[in-house]
């Protein structure tokens, strides 16, 4: 295992963008390699460009004239005619770089938290993994959503206007959004929009990668892996009921 990354060796167990592939194909061998030497920029690149690519070109479609009327009667605000005419066109200009900018700066920020919770997790379950392991072993397990993203990026193309329903996770069929009524509330749709096949096969990298950068038992590593998941799918669609959206 110390010999990992060198010469010869398959691109599972090499480094850098290698290890994209790796983990999808052959998760065992490229966590393994992870747990001698960890890295972490070529996955989180990949991660965050995707996303800001997916934002980008969504913010460009978006119908914001829809999407402020509409949450500007959520949030119960009285405005004149005029104010929110205002409104609706100030988005139109900023709605890309906006987009764009929360993308590249809330989406890093999620992959440390997740990174520091699993280290916290491991290491109250006896692990003695170091936080960049956690931060590689998080980053290339969530892989799946760079295919994802990738994924999508054609099928915005495709389109002139996106709905905030579909800009928040109904551009692919992979989740069981398309069940929602159309009176289902936006905490519904949230819950029913992290029910991701990506998210899912996301889920099975992260247990095999604890299992393996951690140490931890199949079911250590599966309780902590789908405990935290559960959190995130709860807090999401709770923030989705309570805000405007």
């Amino acid at each position: 295992m110390s010999g990992a990354g060198q010469a010869g060796e398959p691109p599972a167990a090499g480094a850098g963008f290698g290890r994209l592939l790796g983990v999808l194909v052959a998760p065992g061998k490229t966590f393994a390699a992870i747990a001698a030497r960890p890295t972490w920029v070529a996955p989180l690149v990949a991660l965050v460009l995707l996303v800001a690519i997916d934002s980008y070109l969504i913010g460009g479609r978006l119908d914001w004239e829809r999407s402020v009327r509409h949450r500007l009667a959520a949030s119960g605000r009285e405005l004149s005619a005029e104010q929110i005419e205002q409104s609706i066109a100030m988005f139109k200009r900023i709605g890309p770089a906006l987009t764009l900018g929360s993308a590249v700066t809330l989406a890093p920020g999620g992959y440390l938290l997740a990174a520091l919770l699993f280290w916290v997790g491991s290491r109250l379950l006896g692990s003695e993994i170091g936080y960049r392991t956690s931060l590689s072993t998080t980053l290339h397990g969530l892989m799946p959503g760079a295919i994802a993203a990738l994924l999508a990026i054609p099928v915005i193309l495709r389109r002139s206007s996106l709905t905030d329903e579909e800009a928040r996770g109904g551009l692919l069929l992979s989740n069981l959004a398309f069940l929602a009524p159309p009176e289902a509330g936006p905490g519904l749709r949230s819950l029913l929009t992290s029910l991701d096949l990506f998210s899912l096969w996301a889920v099975v990298l992260l247990v095999i990668g604890y299992r393996t950068t951690a140490r931890l038992s199949r079911a250590g590593a599966a309780g902590l892996v789908v405990t935290l998941w559960l959190v995130y799918v709860a807090g999401r669609a709770a923030l989705a009921a309570v805000l405007p959206s």
